[in-house]
């Protein structure tokens, strides 16, 4: 089991110069990171795709924001758009909702929704590993240069 550490760092109210946080300490099986990138879905047996958000991905999922209800356990065929270069470059896989969340007040529709991967092909998974490689790239490179102001 990997663990992640996070930081939110503050400032010392009575002294500035002084740094202080909290730190915790996420422990799962595959790191999330943030990614808000477009995606089409689609319930397994139907055609029609619509749109929603990836959220947040990882090597196991994905947490999204769909326009639909579903019953846990549905079952979809997911298209995530990410840009590498001057394309946008789809990852596809079927997955499975495994939890959901009801909506929040003024939300504009959108259901919330923990997928598990549960066929993804070996170039998707190469393209989602990429992905998530080089956001991990940019998150260490981000917190690193905050803490060292």
């Amino acid at each position: 089991m990997r663990k992640i550490l996070i930081i939110n760092e503050e400032k010392n109210r009575k002294n500035p110069n002084v740094k202080s946080g909290v730190v915790s300490i996420e422990k799962r099986r595959f790191p999330r990171l943030n990614v808000d990138l477009p995606m089409k879905y689609s319930e397994v047996k139907v055609r029609k795709k619509q749109g929603g958000i990836a959220h947040d991905a990882s090597e196991g999922g994905l947490l999204v924001y769909l326009q639909e209800e579903f019953p846990i356990g549905t079952k979809l065929k997911i298209e995530v758009f990410f840009s590498h270069g001057l394309r946008l470059t789809p990852i596809k896989a079927e997955a499975e909702i495994v939890w959901a969340d009801i909506r929040g007040p003024g939300d504009w529709g959108e259901y919330k929704y923990g997928l598990k991967f549960i066929n993804i092909g070996k170039d998707d998974f190469s393209k989602l590993k990429w992905l998530l490689n080089s956001l991990a790239t940019l998150d260490y490179e981000t917190i690193s240069r905050k803490l060292s102001k």
